[in-house]
């Protein structure tokens, strides 16, 4: 009598697919309740935590496109602006700061109107879930007496905006460049990019370019990267205090 073979039954490919997305929820499962057990492990914080945890800056290039700013001869603020911003940002990313630009050309994105290119920085900035807001000028006004330095305006009611301008303006009273002007409330004189900003937001006015120390500061490629450091280091200081804080109730 021939033996009969028993046919062995393959599995099923729904069945397997089950089994193994059950078994990948069992270990994501695992993997969550050890990050929030053990939240310093080197290995498995990142994965969850590292993108969410990272402050992110915006960074605002005075002017740009249509928009010259201030002027001395054949010297245009949106381009000293634009290199500063362009250092600023290299410093902050080479530390772990995710960096978003509302310009990072000459050429923007926006009308050639006024009312429509503050408007879309300030839209740039609310819709970025960012932390802080920069935004880097030179000055124009006062070119008459003879005036120089560097200032901070920002709504200084708000202790977050007050601190950062403090560690800016402490970084760059380090390199004896110019004369620091101070903090300047915006609340006494409203600037469209800080007055809808959602963000703790800054204006900083790096100098006058129509005053020769001032100028020939900020186009010295490896002075204003110096200059464009400390105010980066400032930035950097506020976050990590804000984190301290934050880890400490």
């Amino acid at each position: 009598m021939a033996k009969q073979r028993k046919k062995k039954r393959g599995l099923n490919p729904i069945r397997l697919l089950m089994v193994v997305a059950m078994e990948f929820l069992v270990i994501l499962g695992l993997l969550i309740i050890c990050v929030k057990v053990f939240p310093d492990n080197p290995i498995l914080a990142p994965l969850f935590s590292k993108k969410a945890k990272t402050p992110v800056i915006v960074l605002d290039a005075g002017h740009g496109g249509y928009d010259a700013g201030s002027t001395y001869e054949e010297l245009y603020e949106k381009d000293v602006t634009l290199a500063l911003v362009k250092d600023i940002g290299a410093r902050l990313e080479a530390n772990g700061y995710p960096v978003l630009y509302t310009r990072e050309s000459d050429a923007v994105s926006w009308p050639a109107n006024e009312v429509e290119d503050l408007s879309e920085r300030v839209r740039i900035s609310n819709e970025s879930d960012a932390r802080l807001f920069v935004s880097i000028h030179t000055n124009a006004a006062e070119v008459i007496n003879g005036s120089y330095g560097y200032e901070i305006w920002g709504k200084m009611k708000e202790p977050r905006v007050e601190a950062l301008s403090e560690n800016i303006l402490k970084e760059l009273d380090s390199l004896g460049y110019s004369q620091n002007r101070g903090m300047k409330d915006q609340d006494l004189s409203p600037i469209q990019v800080l007055q809808n900003n959602k963000l703790p937001s800054i204006l900083i006015e790096a100098g006058f370019l129509a005053s020769e120390n001032d100028r020939l500061y900020l186009i010295d490629d490896a002075k204003r990267k110096v200059f464009a450091d400390k105010i980066a280091d400032g930035i950097i200081k506020t976050l990590e205090d804000e984190k301290k804080s934050n880890s400490n109730p």
